[in-house]
């Protein structure tokens, strides 16, 4: 394996991780949040949308197929928001506070993704 197709693979998991962001926000009910999160959250979404974008093409441009690649993080993390965003019998503030706990991993892995394809096109490209 070469530098090159290490980057193929985790632009393949980045795309994967902004697919299933998208995805997941898109159907959503966000209106237990404050307006606060809301916007954090809409511009999160935003950035993810144009992620994804930039990502295909790029991996058009390697030739690379990133096919129906699902990220396992990402899916538990979406899965505890759908869970918090369900139960019954928990506060506003607690729902909102738990929301904010599994959003705030979401953004961070999405983060740390890009802080390896960055390390990577230094590598490649430098």
């Amino acid at each position: 394996m070469k530098k090159v197709d290490l980057l193929g693979k985790e632009l393949s998991n980045l795309y994967a991780i902004a697919k299933q962001v998208n995805h997941y926000f898109d159907e959503s009910d966000i209106s237990f949040l404050s307006e606060k999160v809301q916007k954090i959250l809409v511009n999160y979404v935003k950035f993810s949308c144009t992620n994804e974008e930039q990502i295909s093409k790029t991996l058009r441009e390697l030739n690379v197929n990133p096919g129906n690649t699902i990220d396992s993080i990402v899916n538990e993390i979406t899965e505890n928001l759908r869970d918090i965003t369900t139960q019954k019998g928990y506060s506003k503030e607690i729902k909102e506070l738990g929301f904010m706990m599994s959003l705030n991993r979401l953004i961070g892995y999405h983060e740390s993704n890009l802080e390896n394809i960055h390390y990577l096109m230094d590598e490649i490209y430098v």
